[in-house]
C-alpha cells in the first residue's frame, strides 16, 4: 500500500513509512499542544503530485503562510479559508446589527437597512465545505484545521455525516485528509462518532511536571495496524515537531 509523509520523519517510521493513501487521520490535543502547527507541517510535506488544500477556520491566509515561511516549509498551497467567510457573512452582521441596536434603531429598521430578508439567511458552512471538497482535483493531500468550528456551528451528527462523505471521498480519490480537533470539550459519544469514521488517530498530550514541560505524542489508531499504537516524546524546534525518543 502506498504510503505519504506526515512530514515528521520519526513519526513516518512509526507509522510504517507515513499514511497509508486513502486514509482520514485526526489529531487531538489541547491548546498549547501544536496542533495547527502539525497541520501546517503536515499541508507542507505535500508531493508535487499532490493538490494539497489547507482549510482554515481561525487564521488568516498571511498567518497561515507567515508560519510556514518562518519554519522554512514550501508554501504553494491553496487555502479555502471558512474563518474569513465566517466572519464576511456573520460576524461583520453582527457587529453591524450591535451598533444599530446601540443607536437605537428597531430590529425591522436594522433588517431593512442592512440585508432586508436576506439578513434571517442562515450560512450553513459545513454544507459549503463539503460542496468545496467534492471540487477539488485528486490526488488531495486535504487539511481541516480544525472540526471545532464546525462542530460549534451545526449539529454533531451532521459534522460527523460531512466527516463520512469526505472519508469516502478521500477513499475513492485516492487521497489523504487530516482533521485537527480539542480534546476533553465535546461529549463522548461525538468523540467516539468521529473517531470511528476517521483511519489514524494520533494525540498529542502535554503536561508540566516538577517544572518540566513534557510532551507526548499518542498513536491511538491506525486502521489494520494495531501494532504500531504507542506512546512517543516529541519537541517543537526550529524545525516544527520533531519525535525524540520512545517514553
Amino acid at each position: 500500500m502506498e504510503v505519504i509523509s506526515t512530514g515528521v520523519k520519526l513519526l513516518d517510521d512509526t507509522l510504517g513509512g507515513g499514511i497509508p493513501v486513502g486514509f482520514t487521520t485526526l489529531v487531538t490535543g489541547s491548546p498549547g499542544a501544536g496542533m495547527e502547527l502539525f497541520a501546517k507541517q503536515f499541508a507542507t510535506a505535500g508531493k508535487p503530485t499532490e493538490n494539497v488544500v489547507y482549510v482554515s477556520t481561525t487564521e488568516r491566509n498571511e498567518d497561515v503562510l507567515s508560519t510556514m515561511k518562518r519554519y522554512g516549509w514550501k508554501h504553494e498551497i491553496n487555502i479555502i479559508n471558512i474563518g474569513t467567510r465566517y466572519y464576511e457573512k456573520v460576524l461583520a452582521r453582527k457587529l453591524e446589527v450591535s451598533k444599530y441596536r446601540y443607536e437605537g434603531l428597531s430590529r425591522e429598521d436594522i433588517d431593512t437597512l442592512i440585508h432586508g430578508a436576506e439578513s434571517e439567511r442562515e450560512e450553513n458552512f459545513l454544507s459549503n465545505l463539503t460542496y468545496e471538497v467534492s471540487k477539488l482535483d485528486p490526488p488531495l493531500r486535504l487539511v481541516i484545521d480544525s472540526l471545532d468550528f464546525f462542530l460549534e456551528q451545526r449539529p454533531h451528527k451532521d459534522v460527523i455525516s460531512a466527516l463520512r462523505m469526505i472519508k469516502a471521498h478521500v477513499q475513492h480519490s485516492e487521497s489523504v485528509a487530516f482533521f485537527t480537533l480539542q480534546k476533553d470539550v465535546y461529549e463522548k459519544s461525538t468523540y467516539s462518532g468521529i473517531e470511528g469514521v476517521v483511519d489514524c488517530i494520533i494525540e498529542l498530550d502535554t503536561w508540566i511536571e516538577k517544572a518540566d514541560y513534557k510532551r507526548f505524542v499518542v498513536i491511538k489508531k491506525l486502521r489494520n495496524h494495531p501494532e504500531r499504537t504507542g506512546v512517543f516524546r516529541y519537541l517543537i524546534g526550529e524545525n516544527g515537531i520533531a519525535i525524540t525518543k520512545t517514553s
